[in-house]
């Protein structure tokens, strides 16, 4: 097995799975190579970096829906210019 050891030292954090669940992450972690806790970790980090990407996204569109882009006939007009100088 191998391990890592982190300058930081990370507080311990107790909860409860079904057997079931438990018995699929230690499968995991036996063919990954890794710990049933790396896994729970990354898995934790990465619905949490979901949820700050989510976050990103809703608050660029309240942005770019604040954003005043001058009337639509004009905009239209400037972003067929741009396809047709494409060609």
């Amino acid at each position: 097995m191998i391990y890592f050891f982190y300058e930081k030292k990370m507080p311990a954090v107790s909860f409860y799975l079904s057997e079931k669940v438990l018995a699929a992450l230690r499968e995991a972690a036996i063919k990954n190579r890794t710990s049933v806790s790396r896994l729970i970790r990354e898995a934790v980090e990465s619905h949490l970096g979901t949820d700050e990407m989510n976050s990103a996204k809703v608050e660029f569109l309240k942005l770019l829906s604040a954003a005043d882009f001058g009337p639509w006939d004009e905009l239209h007009r400037e972003r067929t210019r741009e396809s047709d100088d494409r060609d």
